[in-house]
């Protein structure tokens, strides 16, 4: 598939290619499926302009480029009186058909149901793996397929793209092998299996020590997370300082060569009687000495004292400061100094921010110089930065640079944090359609400030008008969220006005606590003023979810306390909230999904109706009727399934009691939610036991998410 460039010049010595010339004629010859026109408008010139021999190859070069022709020709000539320039071209055929060799095709059933399920349970249970038929549709998607022309920029395009489909199923020793660009297209993979292990760099330490710690089985493909775990084993070895992995071919297979350095405290053999550790700041000198091995007696190898080390270094990797390094300082009277480096952070990098400034990623992220990192401190960093709700990934790495470690911080920013949305659903409330509009704006200015606007009104049936403005900041200095609410809220016979601020202030790692005051008054639309309500809210919120959009690991669990009256004119009462959600991670073929359950309880002590709990509807158990209560628990399980970033379906179950009448409320049901320009909505469609039992689902929308 290379291109050869040559030249055929008819100028007698009368032009040289050092000169300029006229394009009095320009020419494509052999081009049957391409247009002419495209080819004319890649060349970056035109019949009458003046061009050089520079420029003529730089046409041929970008005809090269388009990827459609296998040989590309200029050339330059004198025809009756006239320069002439002339691209022969030899295209590539048109697709008639794509083999692919060295994928299996994908299992089918036979004719009873039996057999689907056996192999869908074989596929679900089973590691994933690539079939032919997902190769031929992703090289369709690349435009490699029946009917097109083959295009070689493509075609390496789609061929990536395989890879990276293995990659994602967590086969990495896989190769493109031969490809044959004809009419009928043949491409050839190569699942290469394990078939050696060898290790390079080794001098004072012995390949037994860190063998057991490669687990990468022979005779199968190699698996991305077996070879990732490995590398992390070896790394947070004693004897090892930086590892990497190079796959050789070699028959049969490939062969994992692990290219190791090893970490030397000791350059040469030398009589050694004690070892003196400097630099432990993380524990007593008492723990540091019984943490040290024996020493060696007489004279001392590398091997030897990093055996001594070994039970203080994994100490230190037990307690997640994977970043540990021991210097050698040299030998005095007998006396090995070792310099311990914990993980010092130096300075911190910001990348990949093109929005959110770059003040606030460091504020968030809460990391300063001067802190020693550990697992547990990166991981809070990064799940704070993702609880922002402004990236679709975070990278923390960080390298030792010098003395002291430099973090690189590598945001994935969405694509778009603002949106204007409407919809229109019924409402059984209401009586009648509703219309809801939304606007919605995240991270104003990058400065992690959102505000958002929402209005419902009814459209048939009952004419109540609801609107809420909201405001939350989440980079000042003290707290970790600031927020304002103002909503006007029309339902039934009142209408309310009212306002809640809150704050909330870290405590630990993953927990915040939460105060927050709500002021709001009501009126019965006949006018008579109802009492004010003035109350105090006091809870702790504990949130290591790994993200807010799609969370497939972690739990958010939520305790407070509300108090109104006394302290204020108004209504009195005391309510309790108590609420966690977990998330398990699975997977279906290529889809992510996950396991949301939530539990919810809650209780009112003195509570008016007007303030009572609701059980039942788009926020509690979906689809059924509405009910208040002072006393209620709730249990929601949902499996969610992730359809495209942003986006899943969910069949759920949701079941609740009030706990003052006895009364059931359960609905299974199935769910569609998009998170989309930083506005959620999600539409539900379920069959409560409230209702005359039906085919047809009780639809409702909601516009935040469930839990």
């Amino acid at each position: 598939m290379k291109t050869w460039l040559f030249f055929a010049l008819g100028f007698l010595g009368v032009l040289a290619w050092a000169q300029t010339f006229p394009v009095e004629r320009l020419e494509i010859v052999g081009n049957t499926n391409v247009p002419t026109h495209e080819i004319l408008g890649k060349l970056g010139f035109k019949e009458g302009d003046v061009v050089d021999r520079e420029k003529v190859l730089a046409g041929a070069k970008a005809l090269e480029e388009m990827g459609y022709f296998a040989q590309v020709t200029p050339e330059v000539s004198l025809e009756a009186g006239k320069v002439v320039v002339r691209y022969r071209l030899v295209e590539y055929p048109k697709i008639e058909e794509v083999i692919i060799l060295g994928v299996p095709a994908e299992p089918r059933g036979g004719k009873t149901l039996w057999s689907w399920i056996q192999i869908w349970l074989s596929q679900l249970l089973n590691p994933p793996r690539v079939y032919a038929e997902r190769v031929r549709e992703i090289l369709a998607e690349h435009g490699i397929k029946p009917g097109q022309v083959l295009n070689v920029k493509k075609l390496q395009e789609g061929l990536q793209a395989v890879l990276d489909e293995y990659q994602k199923k967590d086969l990495g020793t896989v190769q493109v092998g031969q490809v044959i660009p004809q009419a009928k297209l043949v491409v050839h993979f190569e699942e290469l299996p394990v078939v050696a292990h060898e290790f390079r760099g080794l001098s004072t330490i012995s390949e037994g020590e860190i063998r057991d710690l490669v687990t990468v089985p022979l005779g199968e493909v190699g698996r991305i997370s077996q070879i990732r775990e490995s590398l992390q084993r070896l790394s947070r070895s004693v004897y090892i300082s930086e590892v990497k992995v190079v796959p050789e071919p070699v028959p049969g297979g490939v062969k994992l060569v692990w290219e190791v350095k090893e970490r030397v405290v000791l350059p040469n053999p030398t009589l050694v009687s004690q070892i003196a550790v400097e630099g432990v700041t993380l524990l007593p000198q008492e723990k540091l000495q019984a943490l040290l091995g024996p020493v060696p007696q007489g004279i001392a190898t590398n091997a030897a004292v990093l055996r001594a080390l070994r039970p203080l270094f994994d100490y230190y990797q037990r307690e997640g400061y994977f970043l540990v390094d021991f210097v050698g300082e040299g030998v005095e009277n007998g006396v090995l100094r070792v310099r311990v480096r914990e993980g010092e952070l130096g300075r911190i990098e910001v990348k990949g921010n093109t929005r959110t400034a770059e003040w606030v990623i460091l504020r968030v992220l809460g990391l300063r110089p001067g802190q020693i990192l550990n697992e547990a401190r990166l991981a809070v960093a990064r799940q704070s930065l993702m609880a922002l709700g402004y990236f679709s990934d975070v990278l923390l790495a960080p390298s030792w640079e010098g003395e002291k470690v430099r973090l690189a911080v590598e945001v994935k920013e969405l694509e778009k944090l603002g949106s204007i949305q409407g919809s229109v659903s019924f409402s059984p409330e209401a009586g009648g359609l509703v219309g809801n509009l939304t606007y919605s704006q995240k991270n104003l200015f990058g400065t992690a400030q959102d505000l958002s606007l929402t209005l419902s009104r009814g459209l048939t049936g009952s004419k109540e008008t609801t609107w809420n403005l909201s405001y939350v900041g989440r980079s000042f200095p003290i707290f970790t969220q600031v927020g304002l609410d103002l909503y006007r809220k029309e339902e039934e016979e009142r209408l309310t006005l009212g306002g809640k601020a809150q704050v909330s202030y870290p405590v630990a790692d993953y927990l915040d606590l939460t105060l927050g005051f709500t002021a709001e008054g009501s009126t019965k639309l006949s006018g008579e003023v109802l009492p004010p309500r003035n109350a105090l809210s006091l809870g702790v919120v504990f949130d290591d979810r790994d993200s807010p959009f799609f969370p497939r690991v972690g739990q958010r669990a939520q305790i407070s306390l509300e108090k109104a009256g006394t302290f204020a004119p108004g209504v009195e009462y005391v309510s309790a909230r108590a609420e966690i959600s977990r998330f398990w991670p699975f997977d279906l073929g290529d889809y992510r999904c996950a396991l949301a359950t939530r539990v919810l309880g809650r209780l009112g002590w003195d509570l008016p109706t007007e303030y009572a709990f609701s059980l039942g509807g788009v926020d509690s158990v979906r689809g059924a009727k509405k009910i208040t209560t002072d006393r209620m628990f709730l249990l929601n399980a949902e499996f969610r399934v992730e359809l495209a970033q942003g986006a899943w379906f969910a069949p759920f179950f949701d079941f609740g009691v009030d706990l003052r009448s006895g009364t059931i409320k359960a609905a299974p049901g199935v769910e569609v939610a998009v998170n989309l320009g930083g506005m959620f909505v999600r539409l539900s469609a379920s069959w409560p036991n409230d209702r005359e039992p039906t085919w047809v689902p009780a639809f409702e929308f909601g516009m935040s998410p469930m839990f």
